[in-house]
């Protein structure tokens, strides 16, 4: 995937460009509050740098020597970011059954999938429908 791509992807998703930057060439036009790709020259080629800036610091930063992983990182971090946002808008979640939260938060699929494949990954979206742990343990067993 290149940077081009990482763009379009995030558009047919629904992500607003003002929630990232793209080394200046797609997203936002500043990288402030913002999770960010720059590409750069290093020690031994191009790197790509990923990272959130807040307040002029960067923060959370990750380099990778592969724009493919990099442009996934960043993808899966605006995703995820986009889905804790749209289960913190959930009424009543706290009253709901686990199969209701994975429904009402869409993410019962993605779920039923990871439980087979990915259990690290099952356990995350447990967490943020806010499963307690206990809870978590018995189901993705």
């Amino acid at each position: 995937m290149t940077i081009s791509d990482l763009h379009a992807k995030l558009k047919e998703n629904g992500i607003s460009e003002d929630q990232y930057f793209l080394h200046g060439l797609f997203g936002s036009k500043d990288d402030n509050e913002k999770i960010a790709l720059t590409i750069r020259k290093g020690q031994y080629g191009i790197e790509y740098e990923t990272y959130y800036k807040e307040y002029g610091e960067k923060h959370s930063t990750r380099i990778f020597s592969n724009e493919t992983e990099a442009c996934e990182y960043i993808f899966k971090k605006l995703i995820d970011q986009q889905t804790l946002n749209r289960i913190q808008n959930i009424a009543g979640l706290s009253g709901m059954t686990v199969n209701e939260r994975l429904w009402e938060s869409g993410l019962m699929d993605e779920f039923d999938s990871a439980k087979k494949k990915d259990k690290t990954r099952a356990k995350e979206i447990l967490r943020w429908l806010r499963v307690d742990d206990p809870s978590i343990v018995k189901i993705v067993k």
